[in-house]
């Protein structure tokens, strides 16, 4: 509600807006109520005043579910041990191959990203079961990039 303080032909007023709807207002003026239409442009607003949404209706036994819980094929899991990128960018170089042994400390492989050149260190000392990031493929974080015995 607002108030507002007139003064006609040397009258004062006091002026309540209790509601506007439309071109309709609500006033109480000294005391006295009033429903006042105005002469103004009505403006309307982009935005509904109430959304609603419908209520999404599922499928009992969704096609789409079933193709989610089918078992990966042995031959693309990942094995228990594997060294994953800590961020995502381009493989530049790979100094290890398939067989090699390494130590803790060890780089196994250099990546670009954001526009510096990264080493991807070797945590613990392991053997290369295989190379998953060739050189000049883009990967994304936590993509597997060495598979490690």
């Amino acid at each position: 509600m607002k108030k507002f303080s007139f003064t006609i032909n040397g009258d004062d007023f006091a002026v309540r807006v209790k509601k506007v709807e439309g071109d309709t207002a609500e006033l109480e003026v000294n005391g006295t109520p009033y429903t006042v239409k105005m002469h103004q442009e009505i403006k309307t607003t982009k935005t509904p005043v109430v959304l609603v949404r419908k209520e999404v209706q599922t499928k009992q036994g969704d096609e789409r579910a079933k193709e989610n819980l089918t078992p990966v094929s042995e031959s693309k899991r990942p094995s228990a041990k594997a060294i994953k990128s800590p961020l995502p960018g381009n493989i530049l170089k790979v100094n290890v191959a398939v067989g090699d042994t390494f130590k803790e400390g060890d780089v196994l492989m250099v990546m670009e990203s954001m526009k510096m050149e990264n080493n991807i260190l070797a945590e613990r000392n392991g053997k290369i079961l295989k190379v998953c990031a060739p050189a000049g493929k883009a990967v994304l974080q936590d993509e597997v990039l060495f598979e490690i015995e």
